[in-house]
């Protein structure tokens, strides 16, 4: 399916055996994965973004999986790993993003909603094991001009489809998210260990939900409320409390700078 492509992504395909269908274009692919699969005629489906590539072991386990025939399982979990400024992240829980990306046409329906999956019974899954041939490989941000992009584009969308579902904004519930994201990405997926390159992944990934709860907040009506004014002077104050301690560490931290220097 091409979107309305300004480059010569049609001819290409076509010259390789493709079926190529033009359409209008979205802001997210999600709105479009089900007319793609209504157009296809085979019992399988793979779907791939266009800054996504498989590696040749995991082409040669899909056409392995796809012959075996028999009503074993509805769709294919398949680790996928991200590049963001041409580095992977080392550690296996980010390395290896588990991604429901091979299904049966008749069985499985995408929903219209921003980095939302397909609902299918853990008993209909096959789950592919997290190893460096068995990926997709996902140039997710090769750049900040492609990470301001994808905010733009991914950031509305996504604080829409909150709206959509009827998810009220609180302070409360966008500093709990934040936090999470915050210890998800440094902490959990060790940021560090991955020197800069992953310290500005982590960033990246908390800042496009900041982005997210911000057009929610706007979409939700922009509102300013009693009740998330008295949580956040709370937190104003317990900064303010804390502070004198952190200033105790930092003159800690410069005297003994000082005395290694010496």
């Amino acid at each position: 399916m091409d979107l309305s492509s300004t480059d010569d992504s049609p001819v290409v395909a076509k010259k390789y055996g493709a079926r190529v269908i033009s359409r209008a274009p979205v802001p997210i692919v999600e709105l479009v994965r089900n007319e793609v699969s209504a157009e296809a005629r085979g019992e399988w489906i793979l779907v791939l973004d266009p800054d996504e590539r498989v590696t040749p072991g995991l082409a040669k386990e899909l056409q392995r999986l796809a012959r075996r025939g028999g009503d074993e399982f509805d769709a294919i979990v398949i680790p996928r790993m991200n590049f963001d400024l041409g580095y992977p992240p080392s550690n296996p829980l980010q390395r290896y993003e588990p991604q429901l990306r091979m299904y049966r046409r008749r069985k499985v329906k995408w929903p219209a909603i921003p980095n939302a999956l397909p609902q299918v019974a853990p008993d209909r899954l096959y789950n592919l094991p997290g190893r460096d041939d068995l990926v997709i490989r996902h140039d997710r941000n090769r750049n900040i001009p492609e990470v301001l992009d994808r905010v733009m584009r991914y950031a509305p969308a996504q604080a829409q489809a909150m709206v959509d579902q009827g998810q009220v904004f609180t302070a409360k519930e966008m500093l709990t998210t934040l936090a999470e994201k915050v210890y998800r990405h440094f902490f959990t997926g060790q940021a560090f260990r991955d020197g800069v390159p992953g310290v500005l992944r982590a960033s990246m990934l908390v800042a496009f939900h900041f982005y997210v709860w911000a057009a929610f907040w706007q979409l939700s009506g922009a509102r300013r409320t009693d009740a998330d004014d008295r949580l956040l002077r709370r937190l104003g104050a317990l900064a303010g409390a804390i502070q004198p301690v952190l200033k105790i560490c930092g003159a800690c931290y410069r005297l003994t700078k000082r005395l290694i220097g010496a």
